[in-house]
């Protein structure tokens, strides 16, 4: 099994072993990230993995409005946008991305540390559309038909990258929750759990 996505640490493309990415242009103010590897991750409701592939992966926020660089998935304000992703594909099961630093004080400070390699961890805020749900021998499960203790793998078949964010310890749950704020996450998660729902119903019904 592949780690979690959440004990993973994505790093800058082609960092030398020497310090910095050697993807990281300096006159451009540029570098090339992994922003995801779909691998898997333990949520409360089972686990979640992230396809990666052209039809998976919805771009469109690219071209439409933009997808901003964060700073730890933060919209608190315009200090933490570090830049933004000008571009993004997929490359060996990996989707990548090229973000340009903004040139604020903050997007100067998260540029420094990331060319000389102080600061690796890339993380993705995503919106879910899809998902196919399947059980521990890989079979699609019929969400009428799970149990409470089925042992189930969430699989987003269909998803929208709305930031990517610049993290120092992705293995800390509060760096590394792919939300968009706390009242996107609240309507995420009970889409996510809308197969155990049902069965929550019932037991409550037995009480």
């Amino acid at each position: 099994m592949l780690p979690h996505r959440d004990q993973l640490l994505h790093r800058l493309a082609n960092t030398k072993k020497s310090g910095g990415p050697t993807s990281y242009d300096k006159d451009q103010h540029t570098v090339e990230a992994v922003i995801s590897m779909g691998s898997p991750v333990e949520r409360p409701y089972g686990m979640e993995v992230l396809r990666i592939s052209p039809h998976a992966v919805d771009l469109s926020r690219l071209h439409d409005g933009g997808i901003p660089f964060l700073d730890h998935h933060s919209q608190a304000g315009i200090d933490q946008v570090l830049g933004r992703v000008t571009d993004a594909w997929i490359e060996r099961g990996r989707l990548m991305g090229r973000i340009k630093f903004a040139r604020t004080a903050q997007g100067r400070k998260a540029e420094g540390m990331v060319a000389r390699g102080e600061l690796t961890g890339i993380s993705a805020g995503y919106r879910v559309d899809e998902w196919l749900i399947t059980d521990e021998d890989g079979d699609v499960v019929d969400e009428r038909d799970i149990r409470w203790d089925d042992k189930l793998t969430f699989t987003a078949t269909r998803w929208q990258l709305f930031e990517a964010s610049l993290v120092g310890v992705p293995a800390d749950a509060a760096s590394s929750i792919r939300s968009l704020g706390g009242r996107y996450l609240i309507g995420d998660i009970r889409a996510r759990m809308r197969a155990r729902h049902a069965i929550v119903m019932r037991m409550c019904s037995y009480v």
